[in-house]
């Protein structure tokens, strides 16, 4: 197989995947698809064969993201499939360590200009695709209706719920990705024990 084959067949996720690292690296102003292109080492026309501008192709990534963050909440969904408390928690534990083992995800989708620059109608792309808050709040409406039919004391508002267990877990993602918070064990065994612990969610 040719280079230009290669590139050709393999052009949009090799896009995709420098892309991230590029404009990890660069913000969003200075990102380009001619700079993807050369990282790539193709033409600077290549890109355009998938990509109609670098918005397009931020808004590419962000999806590859979101899928891939949505397939990690499911797979702790499935683990507990009659467990909704330790369905919340297995994607507790899910969620941070996605972030730390991949914090440029973090980094675009949470504290960069992603939003603030990219067009409103790219944000319902977004939308339409495997969004995981959606995953996240289904479990979090679940637990909100078993606490209410039990009457067990605990809180059934499923927002109450939804921003505790969010907070907790985007909070703990941010220190231990930016190495705000030292520490010299495994960050993960302590993020399981703190969601795992008899406190949490009771």
């Amino acid at each position: 197989m040719t280079n230009e084959n290669y590139h050709h067949e393999n052009l949009k996720a090799e896009l995709i995947t420098k892309g991230l690292k590029l404009l990890d690296e660069e913000g969003y102003e200075k990102f380009s698809l001619r700079k993807v292109a050369k990282v790539c080492n193709v033409s600077h026309t290549a890109p355009y064969r998938h990509f109609k501008s670098k918005d397009d192709l931020i808004i590419a990534i962000a999806i590859e993201i979101q899928h891939r963050f949505n397939q990690s909440l499911q797979e702790a969904v499935d683990k507990y499939p009659n467990d909704t408390k330790s369905q919340i928690k297995e994607m507790g534990y899910s969620y941070v360590k996605f972030f730390i083992e991949n914090p440029e995800y973090l980094r675009l989708l949470f504290l960069s200009d992603l939003v603030k620059n990219i067009k409103n109608d790219y944000c319902e792309l977004l939308e339409d695709g495997d969004p995981p808050f959606r995953t996240f709040y289904n479990a979090i409406e679940r637990l909100s209706a078993e606490n209410q039919n039990n009457a067990t004391g605990s809180s059934a508002d499923p927002n109450e719920l939804a921003l505790s267990c969010w907070g907790l877990v985007h909070g703990m993602a941010i220190l231990i990705s930016k190495k705000d918070f030292s520490y010299d064990g495994d960050y993960l065994e302590l993020v399981r024990k703190i969601l795992w612990s008899g406190t949490f969610l009771n």
